[in-house]
Protein backbone atom coordinates (compact mmCIF):
# COMPACT_ATOMS: atom_id res chain seq x y z
CA UNK A 1 0.00 0.00 0.00
CA UNK A 2 1.14 3.38 -0.72
CA UNK A 3 0.21 6.73 1.02
CA UNK A 4 -0.79 9.82 -1.33
CA UNK A 5 -2.06 12.94 -0.22
CA UNK A 6 -5.19 14.80 -1.96
CA UNK A 7 -5.31 18.04 -1.75
CA UNK A 8 -7.95 21.09 -2.39
CA UNK A 9 -6.72 24.76 -3.79
CA UNK A 10 -7.44 27.75 -5.65
CA UNK A 11 -6.11 27.60 -9.01
CA UNK A 12 -5.90 31.00 -10.47
CA UNK A 13 -6.88 31.45 -14.33
CA UNK A 14 -2.67 32.02 -15.12
CA UNK A 15 -2.67 28.07 -13.74
CA UNK A 16 -1.00 28.81 -10.15
CA UNK A 17 -2.25 26.95 -7.28
CA UNK A 18 -3.01 28.72 -3.82
CA UNK A 19 -1.30 26.81 -0.93
CA UNK A 20 -3.94 23.56 -0.03
CA UNK A 21 -6.55 24.87 1.98
CA UNK A 22 -7.54 21.14 2.58
CA UNK A 23 -4.65 18.21 2.51
CA UNK A 24 -5.62 13.92 3.21
CA UNK A 25 -3.95 11.47 3.24
CA UNK A 26 -5.12 8.02 1.19
CA UNK A 27 -3.63 4.96 1.33
CA UNK A 28 -4.01 3.00 -1.35
CA UNK A 29 -2.81 0.04 -3.78
CA UNK A 30 -1.59 2.05 -6.89
CA UNK A 31 -2.80 5.43 -7.85
CA UNK A 32 -6.00 4.22 -10.16
CA UNK A 33 -7.26 3.23 -6.42
CA UNK A 34 -6.00 6.38 -4.99
CA UNK A 35 -7.82 8.49 -8.22
CA UNK A 36 -10.83 6.27 -7.33
CA UNK A 37 -10.54 7.00 -3.76
CA UNK A 38 -10.44 10.98 -4.33
CA UNK A 39 -13.35 11.25 -6.22
CA UNK A 40 -15.47 9.33 -4.20
CA UNK A 41 -13.96 11.83 -1.36
CA UNK A 42 -16.87 14.64 -0.92
CA UNK A 43 -15.95 18.01 -0.65
CA UNK A 44 -17.36 21.49 -0.02
CA UNK A 45 -15.23 22.90 -3.01
CA UNK A 46 -17.44 26.46 -2.71
CA UNK A 47 -17.34 26.38 1.09
CA UNK A 48 -13.41 25.58 0.40
CA UNK A 49 -13.42 27.88 -2.21
CA UNK A 50 -11.12 25.66 -4.16
CA UNK A 51 -11.46 24.79 -7.33
CA UNK A 52 -8.90 21.86 -8.21
CA UNK A 53 -7.95 18.69 -6.59
CA UNK A 54 -5.00 16.76 -7.39
CA UNK A 55 -3.16 13.97 -5.77
CA UNK A 56 0.51 13.78 -4.60
CA UNK A 57 2.56 10.94 -4.54
CA UNK A 58 5.34 9.80 -2.35
CA UNK A 59 7.94 11.01 -4.13
CA UNK A 60 6.82 14.67 -4.15
CA UNK A 61 5.19 14.78 -8.24
CA UNK A 62 1.53 15.15 -8.33
CA UNK A 63 -0.46 12.36 -9.63
CA UNK A 64 -3.64 13.36 -10.63
CA UNK A 65 -5.45 16.42 -10.79
CA UNK A 66 -9.12 18.06 -11.65
CA UNK A 67 -10.02 21.78 -11.88
CA UNK A 68 -13.60 22.20 -11.27
CA UNK A 69 -14.98 24.64 -13.65
CA UNK A 70 -18.27 25.08 -11.70
CA UNK A 71 -16.58 27.39 -8.73
CA UNK A 72 -16.00 30.67 -9.91
CA UNK A 73 -12.38 32.33 -10.85
CA UNK A 74 -13.36 35.19 -8.67
CA UNK A 75 -13.82 33.03 -5.16
CA UNK A 76 -9.98 33.79 -3.78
Amino acid sequence: MRNYRLCAAYRAPDGLLSTPVYEETITAKDVADAVAQAKATELDMAGLKANAIYLINADGHVAWSLRIAEVADDVA
